[in-house]
């Protein structure tokens, strides 16, 4: 889920930055550096509220940079194996279909859907969906839909999962 939490990074400044617009200066560095990105036992980095700098900075050694120890509080997105969240499918194959959450992309393979559900292509305008067995609800490409994260991925830039429908008040469901 989203996440406000208070966060730690080191900046290398050029000496060209230290004069006027200082500070303007390393918050737009630092969100350049840190949003988008994965942060260890953090999460997906969305946006970056406040910073500021805990120190004056130290001189870099051999480089001639000045090493900024940094304080931010970030809005951060973490995803959890056994969570349940609300989801827009995005893509619908035979293999399963994909969905997302925000910036996560979570996979649901066929075999994760609920028995008798069947995929079919011969939908209204021949879109690929996932039918349940008495044809009540589809799964289809901008649905919504409730799944369960079975396993979840950190890459530098981006979390996946593999998530489920099998369960209890899982599937696809009616936006509010």
């Amino acid at each position: 889920m989203f996440f406000y939490l208070e966060l730690y990074n080191y900046l290398l400044v050029k000496p060209e930055h230290c004069g006027p617009g200082y500070h303007e200066h390393l918050q737009d560095q630092l969100r350049q550096k840190v949003e988008g990105t994965v942060q260890d036992k953090a999460g997906l980095v969305i946006t970056v509220a406040e910073c500021e700098a805990i120190d004056k900075g130290k001189l870099h050694e051999g480089t001639g940079l000045i090493m900024v120890p940094m304080r931010y509080k970030a809005l951060v997105l973490n995803l959890f194996k056994n969570e349940v969240l609300d989801a827009e499918v995005t893509e619908v194959n035979k293999l399963g279909f994909f969905c997302e959450v925000g910036p996560a992309r979570i996979f649901v393979s066929k075999t994760l859907v609920p028995e008798g559900w069947s995929y079919s292509e011969v939908e209204v305008s021949g879109a690929a969906s996932f039918v349940s067995p008495d044809g009540s609800a589809t799964i289809r490409r901008d649905s919504a839909v409730r799944v369960k994260l079975v396993a979840t991925k950190q890459d530098n830039d981006r979390l996946q999962a593999i998530g489920t429908t099998k369960g209890e008040f899982l599937g696809p469901f009616e936006r509010a």
